[in-house]
């Protein structure tokens, strides 16, 4: 209810502003975290599961249902953008399913989603098994939520103004260093060296849900971005289940996490090599919009 159309519903809002517009929404969901988990957790240690779901309903419908009947936007479609110009959502999705730019980017998504729920799920039971301290790792894993907020605007600022090759090599480059220094910490590792894996991990995990409605816009967007959307993200979520559920056969199967993080490691690398083939800096952009592209 919340990623799904909060991304259509900007991405048919924004257009000159349209990466910042999707950063900072998604940067919501660790601000969401932050603020909702201690709140739901008072509220059931004092009042109990029921009426702690209770109240959550009746929060989320107090918010959602301003933006339904207000926040709809006036859908103008773009015409002039790839797969958007039939009045038919099936032969839209028809053509971009038998594109390659669908499934390279679709690709992208998945092999990102990959190493990055794989190492969010599975990393605290690599370091509690390297012998730190259950409290200390939480400690750590909070703290890469709370840096991932003006990571995920960082991303949508600049996707704004760079090209998204870049911004992908980048990011993906950040996620293979967290990843190479997860699999190093113990408790003898250096503090500084251990909120540098923090720092490198939150702008690591922020590139993949930040970036995903902001690629697909660039390619996709128009009267049927929805639906589009829609089936991208089939293939994004498979591929994060994927990843969490391989890495925990091939712990059980090996005794450690050290082969799965090296097959996120290349999963990663891949992932910013489909942006690269897909190309979105040869999409010709909306008249007006902010984007730096070849004058060619």
């Amino acid at each position: 209810m919340g990623y799904m159309p909060v991304s259509v519903l900007l991405t048919k809002s924004f257009h000159r502003h349209r990466g910042l517009a999707l950063g900072t929404a998604s940067a919501g969901v660790g601000l969401g975290i932050l603020a909702g988990v201690p709140v739901v957790q008072f509220l059931i240690s004092q009042v109990g599961w029921r009426l702690a779901y209770t109240c959550l309903a009746i929060l989320t419908f107090t918010a959602s249902f301003p933006i339904g009947l207000w926040a709809i936007p006036n859908d103008r479609g773009d015409a002039q953008k790839h797969f958007a110009g039939s009045h038919d959502p099936r032969a839209a999705l028809l053509s971009a399913i038998t594109s390659r730019t669908f499934w390279l980017v679709t690709a992208t998504f998945a092999l990102l989603n990959t190493p990055v729920q794989l190492v969010m799920t599975h990393q605290v039971a690599h370091l509690v098994e390297r012998g730190q301290t259950p409290a200390f790792v939480a400690g750590l894993v909070g703290l890469i939520g709370l840096i991932s907020i003006p990571a995920k605007i960082l991303w949508g600022f600049l996707s704004d103004r760079w090209w998204i090759e870049n911004i992908y090599a980048i990011g993906s480059t950040l996620l293979i260093l967290a990843i190479g220094g997860l699999m190093s910490l113990s408790p003898a590792t250096p503090a500084g060296a251990q909120y540098l894996y923090v720092v490198l991990m939150a702008f690591g995990y922020a590139l993949s849900p930040a970036m995903t409605p902001i690629l697909t816009g660039r390619f996709f967007s128009g009267q049927h971005f929805g639906v589009l959307f829609g089936a991208v993200n089939i293939l994004y979520h498979v591929g994060g289940a994927a990843g969490v559920w391989l890495a925990g056969h091939v712990h059980d199967f090996t005794g450690e996490y050290s082969w799965a993080f090296v097959g996120s490691i290349v999963s990663a690398a891949a992932a910013a090599a489909c942006v690269w083939f897909a190309a979105p800096r040869r999409v010709a952009w909306q008249p007006g919009a902010q984007f730096l592209t070849p004058r060619s």
